[in-house]
């Protein structure tokens, strides 16, 4: 059976014209079948049109629905979505606007179908968010399942009636009972930390912020003043703290691991029969997409003025099924049927960065669980198997390429988007335009050296690096330091991942890496390894294979040079163009069982970002082979990949794949490399 389907509608706002250029894109996800309306005709909304409808739900939606839905071009293509999905699929139905501010504050929750005349938002089997992204901002950490964690704000200044934003009165903040309410609404969060009354201050939410919460649960009064969100947090003495929403987003920024879901409740101020609502007409909504911008993944925020008794039901139901399955998407559409009868039922508004919806992955195979785990036993097992051994494996060492990437941004002040940041090769390239190649590397040793020390001083009695003899943290060169770390990390750790793969019964192993970590490891298994590199630079001296690699006497074959050559090392872009070139020009000279090993046999790929150049050159590399086409014969080859992409999106990633290795012939397991290692042993997948 054909899976859910997802309708993107992207609005892109054309300053020049005053217009929207729009676009939509039609897919049943596992299915694989797509559909695009690319751009046509300008958009345009009628911005007092809708103003005039604010106060009929009913007149406002039908108004908007046929602004957006074009009779002409879009309206048919929704229909034709909506018919090859109802009765069998969801529909994921995206909004994707990149507009100013006033057209993020229109009510876009109360489009219609055009068929029914249905609000979408209620219907069930679609799930409606605003899909928000762009090229500047920061990338999302994809994070395995664990136990939330939520921290509750409330904040209630005692002299909130000396402020009247907008010449309106702010009422006093019943903390206690805003407080009720939260627990209640997170009764399936097993871990909830509350910042209320004089400790609701914007140093004590970052502090708690800092420790890693997954959720932001945020109460207080707002204001919207020349389109800034602004929020009445408190000082410690209680009174107002009137905090510009830039201030606070700046602050966000600057954590490490920012929530990864916002929820954003104003105070109840006004009453309206025998019901409390806000008054403050959704002012706190203006914080959402800046949230996004950088990092949050998905902020619920009230876009209007919303009563008690729909925030009662309506966060208790989203925060269960949260918690249930991760996926914001489906936790917003079973916490609006919740509120489907309620007037208001269209105020929360949800902005997500997540495509599939997930806040989460589980460390597991996309498909095919546990026939995977299976041939990979019987591929090792028979010893057609070949281990291509990324950077990944030396991180607890030496960190990843992505934070060493951050720390040469931030230390060099360079004007890189942020996206790009975590971008070694891209980085290295620009302090390489700036300098010249051997900077960079030897920058690139000074760095390593510089982490060991600080980790060091950090340290604790159970650390491997305790006490490291002065001597090796004193020269140029990090190597000597980094192989007596793994030395001990190997002693008292058996999921070591160099001692787990020394373990392995091959003949081969490639690797990306640029350490002798795994040469060590097999020493140690008395299987005395030989060493080789690709001689892509000149720098790097040609070898002949004397000895056929055998189990007991394996070859490690380093494609990307090692520390101990530093003018071997590809670092920079120019380097990875070099050494592709070099690739081209000298494949047929690498040895005879190394060509065998990369065709033959099942490929473990292990310590590798789907968009690092460590894999995106080695993978294309590989099937440039001739007789490449023979992997397609392996019935399985399993591939584990580290999840640091922007999006927690692993059938795209298995997708990918398949399209390079063919259908059901690849399959991702969607975790840490340590996950991964630690899996396999409890497995006994290991001979």
């Amino acid at each position: 059976m054909l899976g859910d389907a997802d309708l993107e509608i992207v609005l892109r706002w054309d300053r020049r014209r005053g217009a929207f250029d729009i676009s939509l894109r039609f897919e049943i996800v596992t299915g694989n079948v797509e559909d695009w309306l690319p751009p046509g005709e300008p958009l345009t909304l009628d911005l007092a049109r809708l103003g005039a409808l604010s106060a009929n739900d009913a007149e406002y939606g039908r108004a908007l629905t046929r602004m957006l839905l074009r009779p002409g071009d879009i309206e048919p293509f929704f229909v034709r979505a909506r018919d090859r999905t109802e009765g069998s699929h969801k529909l994921h139905v995206r909004l994707h606007l990149n507009a100013p501010a006033q057209f993020h504050a229109l009510r876009w929750e109360l489009l219609r179908d055009p068929r029914t005349d249905v609000p979408i938002a209620t219907l069930a089997d679609v799930l409606l968010s605003r899909y928000l992204s762009s090229p500047d901002w920061r990338p999302i950490p994809a994070l395995a399942k664990h136990e939330l964690r939520a921290l509750v704000v409330v904040a209630g200044p005692d002299d909130l009636k000396e402020y009247r934003p907008g010449g309106q009165t702010l009422a006093e903040v019943d903390v206690a009972g805003e407080l009720d309410r939260a627990r209640r609404a997170l009764t399936d969060i097993p871990d909830v930390r509350e910042l209320a009354g004089a400790a609701a201050t914007l140093s004590n939410v970052m502090e708690a912020l800092d420790e890693g919460m997954d959720i932001l649960y945020l109460v207080c009064h707002g204001a919207l003043i020349d389109d800034v969100p602004l929020l009445y947090l408190e000082q410690p003495d209680g009174k107002a703290d009137p905090v510009d929403g830039r201030k606070l987003v700046e602050r966000l920024s600057e954590l490490e691991r920012r929530p990864t879901v916002a929820m954003l409740c104003s105070c109840q101020s006004a009453t309206a029969g025998n019901e409390m609502w806000t008054a403050d007409q959704g002012a706190l909504s203006a914080l959402g997409p800046r949230l996004a911008g950088v990092g949050v993944a998905a902020v619920v925020a009230m876009q209007g003025n919303v009563s008690m008794t729909t925030v009662e039901t309506f966060a208790p139901a989203f925060f269960k099924a949260l918690a249930r399955n991760g996926i914001i998407d489906e936790a917003m559409a079973t916490a609006r049927r919740a509120v489907h009868d309620r007037r208001d039922w269209w105020v929360p508004v949800l902005f997500s960065r997540l495509r599939s919806g997930r806040t989460y992955y589980r460390p597991q195979f996309t498909e095919r669980q546990e026939d995977t785990w299976k041939a990979l036993e019987l591929q090792i097992g028979q010893r057609n198997f070949t281990p291509v051994l990324g950077p990944g494996l030396a991180s607890s060492i030496l960190g990843s390429r992505q934070d060493l990437a951050r720390r040469w941004v931030q230390r060099w002040q360079m004007p890189i988007a942020p996206r790009d940041q975590g971008d070694l090769a891209k980085v290295a390239q620009y302090l390489r335009v700036r300098s010249a190649p051997g900077i960079v590397r030897a920058q690139l040793q000074k760095q390593f050296m510089s982490e060991i020390v600080k980790r060091q001083e950090r340290a604790t009695p159970d650390d491997p690096i305790w006490s490291i003899p002065k001597e090796l943290v004193q020269g140029p060169n990090p190597e000597p330091a980094i192989l007596e770390v793994g030395r001990r990390r190997r002693r008292i750790y058996e999921g070591d991942p160099f001692r787990v793969m020394a373990e392995l019964p091959v003949e081969i192993y490639i690797t990306t890496g640029w350490t002798g970590l795994l040469q060590e490891a097999l020493e140690e298994r008395q299987r005395p390894p030989t060493t080789m590199m690709f001689p892509w630079n000149s720098a790097i001296p040609s070898q002949r294979l004397r000895l056929q690699p055998t189990v007991d006497r394996p070859l490690v074959y380093h494609l990307y040079g090692r520390l101990d050559n530093p003018r071997s090392l590809v670092i920079t872009e120019d380097d990875y163009f070099a050494w592709l070139t070099a690739w081209i020009n000298l494949r047929r000279s690498i040895p005879s069982s190394v060509q065998r090993a990369l065709t033959f046999q099942s490929l473990l790929f292990l310590g590798y970002s789907l968009d690092e150049w460590d894999f995106r050159v080695v993978f294309h590399s590989i099937k440039s082979f001739p007789g490449s086409s023979l992997l397609g014969e392996n019935l399985h080859v399993g591939v584990q990949l580290s999840p640091e992409s922007q999006t927690i999106e692993p059938e795209a990633a298995q997708e990918y794949l398949e399209s390079y290795f063919g259908e059901d012939k690849i399959n991702i397991y969607w975790g840490e490399t340590q996950q991964f290692l630690d899996e396999m042993r409890q497995r006994r997948v290991l001979p």
